[in-house]
């Protein structure tokens, strides 16, 4: 979408690969100034931003450790201070969880819950304020069909995502009147550096056969949804999860 995104300020957290750096380059060639975060892949983060520098952006990279939510709120002050503004959030940043209940371990549980959810909640605490003296914004919360409809021993994982899809409609019934508009993606197996070994093993091939596609999802693909969703065209949107799940779930 050349020049959807012409002159905005995005924050996509979680962006140094993965679905976060498609999204990166994306929000880039749409005309965007990038803030690429990351917790431990420095090196990773500085190609994804010298990818979108080639690709004629501003895009600086930022490091945070999302699930201390003091360093959360900070991100989205430093992405403000550097920019100017912030007119998009993604809300990507996220941990899997795969394993027996029984054997799941409250750490863990808590370890999951404060990079998927609640991180979520302390970035867009810190950036609707902004947005609101800016007269609007947009945020996307990344999302999973897991959260839609559960498998088994993803317990924490699951319940993660689904708590944010519930957090997209509230705040965005909460802000929606005010000109910031919030909204979720929800995609299936998306093939990244992630979830190699899942999409080659037994467990990968299970899933295939939901697939009504009959293939797995890519990482750009699902990132044509979020700049879509971070651009006018979706001015109707509000309070939506859009399912670039390859028919694995059909709500």
């Amino acid at each position: 979408m050349p020049g959807a995104l012409d002159g905005r300020s995005i924050l996509v957290t979680g962006s140094s690969r993965g679905i976060g750096a498609a999204v990166v380059a994306g929000a880039a060639a749409a005309g965007a100034r990038v803030a690429v975060h990351y917790r431990t892949g420095a090196a990773e983060a500085d190609r994804v931003v010298a990818a979108a520098r080639a690709a004629g952006a501003d895009a600086r990279a930022f490091q945070a450790d999302l699930r201390d939510g003091e360093a959360a709120e900070a991100l989205v002050h430093e992405v403000v201070a550097a920019f100017g503004r912030l007119d998009g959030l993604v809300n990507n940043a996220g941990m899997t969880q795969v394993g027996p209940f029984l054997e799941l371990s409250p750490d863990e549980w808590d370890a999951v819950l404060a990079t998927d959810l609640t991180a979520a909640f302390r970035t867009m605490r810190a950036a609707i304020p902004v947005m609101l003296d800016q007269g609007g914004g947009t945020i996307v919360n990344v999302a999973s069909r897991l959260g839609q409809m559960g498998i088994a021993e993803t317990a924490a994982y699951s319940a993660a995502k689904a708590g944010l899809i519930g957090l997209t409609r509230s705040v965005a019934r909460e802000f929606g009147a005010r000109g910031i508009r919030v909204n979720a993606v929800a995609p299936g197996v998306t093939i990244t550096e992630m979830t190699t070994d899942l999409v080659e093993s037994e467990e990968g091939r299970r899933r295939m056969r939901d697939m009504a596609l009959g293939r797995f999802g890519r990482a750009d693909e699902v990132a044509e949804a979020v700049i879509f969703l971070l651009s006018d065209a979706a001015s109707l949107f509000v309070g939506q999860t859009l399912n670039p799940n390859a028919g694995g779930y059909m709500p």
